[in-house]
């Protein structure tokens, strides 16, 4: 019978370990591997991207200013809206339509804001909110909008058009009132000439049932919401501006 011997065994395992301790592997790259590297850069690595936006906006078509809470609107001929507070503290909105603003007002320390489009829409922006949206929105389609106002705490906003006349809207619900001041009514019966775009409405503050309603020919009416007939009426022979 022949016999096992145990230290061949361990001499030879030991002869092993040591031969592959001693080698490095090599490892191999196939050619296929080798073309997943591209050390290139193509136009598809890339991807252009808005991330600050800096200074004074571009194109500026109308401002408006909350004295309550220190708050500036800016609007642009693009239809961006920029709002400042205080430094370091500025947000950026854009309206869907792109048309230029061409006014904006605020609602005083209420955290809304009206801004009209020279598409002639309306809008009212909420900005109690940590991104301000749109809350309602009007459209005027046989009429072009030239001035609007809305009077300290009120929620009626005045809005003149082109063709003289003006309409009111309830800030609350944002529709349009029965009540319109038509160009004929508000000048004086006997002139057939008719007095041009409304471009300017203010309100008396010690009486809120009285508007000053200025139009392009020159002619300043004191309309009595009330009465529904004009109170007072002043000709000047230069053209009426609003600034």
């Amino acid at each position: 019978m022949k016999k096992f011997n145990i230290r061949k065994v361990l001499d030879g395992l030991k002869e092993a370990s040591s031969s592959s301790s001693s080698s490095t592997p090599s490892v191999q790259v196939g050619p296929q591997e080798n073309n997943l590297i591209q050390e290139t850069l193509q136009s598809e690595h890339f991807q252009l991207c808005k991330t600050v936006r800096h200074g004074f906006p571009h194109q500026p078509s109308s401002m408006a200013f909350d004295p309550v809470q220190k708050i500036l609107a800016i609007g642009t001929q693009s239809g961006a809206l920029r709002l400042f507070g205080r430094p370091g503290v500025e947000c950026y909105c854009q309206h869907e339509s792109g048309a230029a603003v061409i006014q904006l007002q605020f609602l005083i320390n209420e955290g809304a804001l009206v801004s009209a489009l020279a598409d002639d829409s309306v809008h009212l922006w909420n900005l109690r909110q940590k991104r301000p949206a749109v809350l309602h929105s009007l459209k005027f389609n046989r009429e072009r909008i030239t001035f609007c106002h809305l009077p300290f705490q009120s929620k009626w906003l005045y809005i003149g058009t082109e063709r003289g006349n003006i309409h009111i809207v309830n800030v609350e619900s944002f529709m349009l009132s029965g009540y319109v001041i038509m160009w004929n009514k508000a000048i004086e019966l006997s002139s057939k000439t008719h007095p041009g775009p409304v471009v300017h409405i203010s309100d008396n503050p010690m009486d809120e049932g009285k508007l000053i309603i200025g139009f392009e020919s020159g002619i300043v009416v004191l309309w009595d919401l009330k009465s529904k007939k004009a109170d007072y009426r002043y000709t000047y022979d230069e053209v009426g501006k609003s600034h």
